[in-house]
């Protein structure tokens, strides 16, 4: 079936179709879900597909086992055997409203309740599905801002009113801003990211939040947590490639000439000598090998050795970037913050899991098909 076929059938972008076709980008769970649903005489089945694609699947009634409600509504749906419609009908509900929940929208009280009594009873109650999933139950907090949202929301773009509540949104949650700045980067022992990402976290989750998907204070922490990530993997990308595509190479021969010519390991002053450069060049050369090091850790390197080449030579040949870092971009975002997380933070599987609020064999198995979709000739 051509992408344009995929594209009329599951309702999602052709482009984005043909970049999973193409192994670029590991399909969401909705579009499985949406595409099983659409052509249920393809074959396909949620349990044999979803784990294939890296996404985790239960298939277990215990809503404690599942990441959020939206993972916990479709695997019911699936376990009942029920298509979209039928689940609807069910739950008294359209098909849009089904596949929104599925897509994040998070449900009322009234309908956890019906969904409840319909699918889980006797074993489990509204109140074992709420505390298992922290965005079921939010502070008074979060409540009222997402009061707010909703208010914002059904503002008309041209509205003047739009933009000074906008305003006085953003102004409200500085503080809030400002302590998870301060904690994500301390998280990443980067403290002095925090005056540079909080600003734009909070104006960027306030512009694209949908309150329909959650509360606002997990949306900024994750906001912010991107901007945090993305500006630490950006100064080591163009630091180390910059650095190590100049001089690294030049820098590395110096060093293994002078050691035999001296029987010691030169100085920087003595490198920089004997290439006729400032010395300030061959240490900032020092310092992104050791950024270098610190990405490519020696247990991520064991692991990939057989697929990847990782000498320093071939990162020179290959123009700065090597293989790997090229791959890495390629990935989804969630297999790039579980290896991010693993091998450059050095989180442990227990502490991923907490930050992730999923739960170990999750993390295990996530990290277990990122490496393999990261190694795949076709990623």
């Amino acid at each position: 079936m051509r992408p344009a076929e995929l594209s009329a059938l599951t309702g999602h972008a052709p482009t984005t179709v043909s970049r999973y076709r193409a192994g670029k980008r590991v399909p969401t769970m909705g579009f499985v879900l949406d595409l099983i649903d659409e052509a249920p005489n393809a074959g396909f089945a949620v349990d044999q597909v979803a784990p294939r694609l890296g996404h985790p699947w239960r298939g277990a009634k215990d809503p404690s086992g599942h990441r959020n409600f939206a993972e916990f509504f479709f695997t019911i749906r699936v376990m009942a055997g029920l298509k979209r419609n039928q689940f609807a009908i069910r739950l008294g509900l359209t098909i849009d409203c089904v596949r929104e929940i599925e897509r994040g929208v998070l449900p009322d009280e009234a309908l956890i309740r019906r969904f409840v009594r319909t699918f889980l009873r006797p074993d489990y109650s509204k109140r074992d599905v709420i505390a298992a999933f922290s965005q079921l139950r939010p502070d008074e907090r979060a409540r009222e801002l997402r009061d707010k949202f909703f208010e914002f929301q059904d503002l008309a773009k041209g509205d003047p009113s739009r933009k000074s509540m906008e305003n006085a949104i953003i102004e409200e949650c500085v503080p809030m801003a400002q302590r998870i700045a301060s904690a994500v980067a301390w998280r990443y022992r980067r403290p002095e990211l925090a005056e540079e990402i909080w600003g734009l976290g909070l104006v960027q989750a306030v512009r694209d939040h949908d309150p329909r998907r959650g509360f606002l204070p997990g949306y900024l922490k994750a906001r912010i947590r991107g901007l945090a990530r993305g500006a630490i993997w950006s100064r080591m990308q163009s630091g180390v490639g910059t650095a190590l595509r100049d001089y690294g190479f030049a820098v590395r021969e110096a060093e293994e000439f002078l050691l035999q010519d001296f029987g010691r390991s030169p100085s920087e002053f003595e490198v920089a000598q004997h290439l006729d450069v400032p010395v300030e060049v061959v240490r900032e050369v020092a310092q992104a090998f050791v950024a270098s090091d610190v990405l490519y850790t020696e247990h991520l390197d064991l692991l990939m050795q057989d697929v990847i080449d990782m000498s320093l030579a071939s990162r020179e040949r290959e123009g700065g970037d090597s293989n790997l870092v090229r791959r890495l971009r390629r990935l989804s975002g969630v297999d790039q913050e579980l290896l991010y997380l693993f091998y450059f933070d050095q989180f442990t599987i227990s502490e991923i899991a907490e930050v992730t609020r999923s739960s170990e064999a999750d993390v295990s198995s996530g990290l277990k098909w990122a490496l393999a979709r990261l190694c795949s000739e076709d990623t």
